[in-house]
């Protein structure tokens, strides 16, 4: 790793300023991504979390929706001028004030995602970010349940008579699903599934942009586990432990969740 990387280098300034239309066309973010992985690295008292260059490249897409639940749900925790300033740090000023648009294309670079997490884990910390983490995926899924009403209703009416664990894989499979659909980069085959063994279910991620490149000495996917945490509950009522047993930041080939069917205890 080049030390010897000034902030010239690691924060161009050369790059586009944003319009009044949206756009998420930006040249320059690939390279500022890169400069971002290629030389930073963050140590906490029990994480080494490491960015590496290869990762994210430009044709990676994915809803416009996600980002602008995504940047709903950070503003709806840290307030408007709280989600500026991680805007401007994470240099996606064209988000300022100018989310996607709900209109169900695939154009936002899965690289600005990346993005706006990994530099909140420079400005939050260790134990701030997964705190923030949990929450943004928590408020991800109140805003994604509240803007979809047709997949909630859907999901509610269909789980009336199953069991509780019934409830749970259903709901596991429709939001598997969901990510398979809001992503371009899947190359025919799908990027989240689920397993059911005898006491837990199983979410499985190929691809996640939280794990996306990162090295790390723990599990990095707080915001998954926010989500997942949400949406059992909102479907059975009651709340259900939910771990990540393996990431990819962690060097294993995806991220998994794990998902027990008994409740969780009080």
């Amino acid at each position: 790793m080049n030390k010897n990387v000034s902030k010239e280098q690691m924060y161009p300034k050369n790059r586009k300023k944003s319009t009044k239309h949206w756009s998420c066309h930006e040249p320059w973010s690939k390279v500022r991504l890169l400069n971002f992985c290629e030389h930073k690295v963050y140590m906490y008292a029990h994480i080494v979390v490491t960015f590496k260059g290869e990762i994210m490249t430009e044709e990676k897409k994915m809803d416009n929706y996600l980002m602008r639940c995504w940047l709903e749900s950070i503003e709806g925790i840290v307030g408007s001028n709280g989600l500026k300033s991680i805007l401007n740090y994470a240099h996606l000023q064209k988000y300022i004030d100018n989310f996607p648009p709900d209109d169900g294309k695939i154009e936002v670079p899965c690289a600005d995602a990346q993005l706006l997490f990994l530099s909140l884990y420079e400005l939050f910390g260790q134990k701030g970010v997964r705190n923030l983490s949990l929450r943004t995926g928590k408020e991800f899924s109140r805003i994604g349940l509240k803007g979809r009403k047709n997949v909630a209703r859907a999901m509610k009416t269909a789980s009336l008579l199953l069991s509780e664990a019934k409830r749970i894989h259903l709901v596991l499979k429709i939001c598997a699903a969901q990510t398979n659909k809001s992503f371009s980069h899947q190359k025919g085959e799908k990027i989240c599934s689920v397993k059911e063994e005898e006491d837990y279910f199983l979410l499985i991620y190929k691809e996640h942009f939280e794990s996306d490149g990162i090295v790390s000495t723990s599990p990095v996917c707080g915001v998954a586990e926010g989500i997942i945490n949400y949406v059992i509950e909102w479907a059975t009522g009651h709340a259900h432990e939910v771990e990540e047993i393996e990431c990819r930041a962690m060097g294993h080939p995806a991220d998994v969740f794990r998902i027990w069917k008994a409740r969780k205890e009080e």
